[in-house]
């Protein structure tokens, strides 16, 4: 990497004789080993790929470096008599992965696979196409290298509820020390703390100090008697608080940093980029795997795999990579051509979290307007002093979480997240259009924000009946899958989600702590609503169904399940069922989705996936 190489700083200062050249040359050197430190391909494991030629073998293929495959290589790579290859689609992290603040931006940038749903009649539609953005990262770290960094575990009852379907050893009591495993909290806990852990590799963190956004928010919900919970991750998860997030030292924790960048040099692991596995391969006339094809700058190549296959691509690409190769629903795949290895329900039971936003917004100060010059200048104090407004996510920390039926339920159903713009914040993203909506839309927006802060509460529904599926667009592994969300299918869901929002955002606009910021409702004016009264639940439905978005959480595709589960793919020890040395180890597992965010559980299926596989090939005699 350019940005690296001591020879060239050293031929910038050479080519300046002057104060002003010497200087300008300074500062240019400080910005640049910044930017070495920070994101220089020294961090990252080197591209294998000269190693790895036709017909290599490894005891272990992993394919996908995100959230869980970084996990997988990891701990498989432990040990060391095991020959491990990471196979990633994407590149090295790159300066907007890393810093905390601008985590929008990467939507759109080569780190994103750039998935959009297809259309349907009841959502998405002031989207351009009607289609929403999942957006899902395509770099070392995956997905955790382009979110917004919560660090949430969901509830105790997610996971007791898969253990009670049939799932042994993914009760709560069974999951929680693989969460342990992978932490390292830097909040004030006991060296016995039940729930979390200070000797793991993924930095969690939790500021003692919050915005004073971030207070009024607190103090508002409090009015509407939400309590303050302090541990969401603890023994209760109910309560609005300010969120654990993973970052530390002012930089993203993604798992590419936390568990690829400190083994970067173990000799049995072995990391090839920007490659696509594009089919898995059996023995002839067998069902069992030993092999992946995969594509590289215009060439194939096959890589032997002596003891499993572990598709860690995601609850989009391991599906899509499973039906290419012959494994899923027989009717589709015989659709496309495609032989038949295991008729399995694969792409289906899909579930995401959606989302509605409502937005306050509130008169500012001069002073405190977003300028191209206010951004310049905080990129360089982040850059070179580590200091300034992109240090962490603050103030969209404060998260919630409400049961809108049964203010005692010990379990949620709906969770706000709290973004707060300050004004003209389109001179560094606009959410808005990265999203894909109308121009309408976005322009609306712009004009809400100019000279006022922009409050943006995302009513999350998070235990939705509706299901949507992936499926394949056709044999050709470099088409995109074709992403069916089915928001509000089931009507339950928007039935949710209006009580909530009537429970709480919109109950927040009459709280004196949003009175005395200032703060008021803004609505879009959108045409197919604007002749409904906006007092009415048939105004919030119609205004959800515009403006629907993706929380970035797609789950289920790959399902988890018993013997006698018709619906399960893999089974509790995430095995692909019918098919040999074949296991799935990421999001595409989870029986059901989680009541939070999911790139904690998807790490923690990470661990116990490495642990599942070290368990069962220690007592396997080869």
């Amino acid at each position: 990497m350019w940005a690296c190489d001591p020879t060239f700083t050293s031929t910038v200062m050479d080519s300046y004789g002057d104060v002003v050249g010497s200087t300008f040359a300074q500062a240019l050197t400080s910005f640049l080993a910044a930017q070495c430190a920070l994101v220089g391909d020294h961090l990252w494991p080197e591209d294998a790929i000269d190693s790895v030629v036709n017909g290599s073998s490894y005891d272990f293929v992993v394919v996908g470096a995100g959230s869980a495959g970084s996990v997988v290589a990891n701990r498989l790579s432990e040990v060391s008599e095991w020959k491990v290859l990471l196979v990633e689609a994407g590149g090295n992290p790159t300066l907007t992965t890393e810093i905390p603040q601008v985590f929008y931006n990467n939507m759109g940038t080569k780190e994103d696979w750039n998935y959009k749903t297809e259309p349907q009649s009841g959502a998405c539609l002031s989207y351009n196409n009607k289609a929403c953005a999942w957006p899902r990262g395509k770099t070392l770290g995956g997905t955790s290298s382009i979110n917004a960094q919560f660090y949430v575990r969901g509830n105790k009852l997610d996971y007791n509820e898969w253990g009670d379907n049939g799932n042994y050893g993914w009760s709560y009591e069974d999951v929680l020390s693989y969460f342990k495993k992978s932490e390292k909290y830097m909040g004030d806990i006991s060296a016995n703390d039940t729930y979390h852990s200070t000797e793991g590799e993924l930095y969690v963190t939790k500021d003692k100090n919050l915005t004073p956004w971030e207070e009024l928010v607190l103090k508002a919900y409090r009015e509407l008697g939400v309590q303050n919970v302090d541990d969401i991750n603890g023994e209760n998860q109910m309560g609005v608080t300010q969120s654990q997030i993973t970052v530390y030292n002012k930089t993203r924790m993604s798992t590419a940093r936390a568990f690829l960048s400190p083994i970067r040099n173990r000799n049995n692991l072995h990391v090839i980029k920007n490659t696509m596995a594009t089919k898995i391969l059996f023995k002839e006339n067998t069902n069992i795997v030993n092999g992946i094809l995969l594509h590289r700058n215009g060439h194939d190549f096959i890589i032997n795999v002596k003891k499993e296959l572990i598709l860690s691509a995601g609850a989009i690409n391991s599906p899509q990579l499973l039906m290419l190769s012959g494994i899923g629903p027989q009717q589709d795949l015989n659709a496309l051509n495609i032989s038949v290895k295991a008729d399995l329900q694969v792409g289906k039971n899909l579930q995401d979290h959606v989302f509605v936003p409502i937005i306050y917004t509130a008169p500012v100060n001069e002073s405190e307007h977003i300028t191209p010059s206010i951004i310049t200048q905080n990129f360089y104090d982040y850059m070179v002093n580590k200091q300034g407004l992109l240090c962490d996510t603050s103030p969209h920390r404060i998260i919630a979480f409400v049961n809108t039926t049964d203010s005692t339920a010990t379990s949620p159903d709906l969770q706000f997240h709290h973004v707060v713009f300050p004004p003209n914040i389109n001179y560094l993203l606009d959410m808005f259009e990265k999203h894909g909506l109308k121009s309408d839309i976005v322009e609306q927006f712009r004009e809400m924000n100019k000279n006022k802060y922009a409050v943006i509460i995302y009513n999350v529904l998070l235990k939705p009946k509706s299901r949507g599926k992936i499926s394949l667009q056709s044999e050709n592994p470099f088409d995109r899958p074709l992403i069916y969300a089915n928001y509000f299918n089931d009507t339950e869901d928007m039935m949710t989600l209006i009580r909530g929002m009537r429970k709480y955002s919109l109950k927040l606009g009459e709280t004196d702590t949003f009175k005395q910021a200032g703060l008021h409702l803004e609505w879009f004016k959108i045409p197919a609503c604007d002749s409904l009264d906006k007092t009415s639940d048939e105004f919030l439905e119609c205004v959800s169904r515009e403006l629907t978005f993706s929380l970035y959480h797609p789950t289920g595709t790959v399902k988890m399940g018993p013997q006698d589960d018709p619906t399960a793919v893999v089974t509790p020890d995430l095995k692909v069922r019918n098919i040999e040395n074949l296991r799935v180890i990421d999001a595409g597992i989870m029986y059901s989705i989680v009541r939070g965010n999911t790139n904690a559980p998807t790490i923690m299926i990470g661990e116990k996936g490495a642990e599942l596989i070290k368990k069962y090939w220690r007592n396997t005699v080869v």
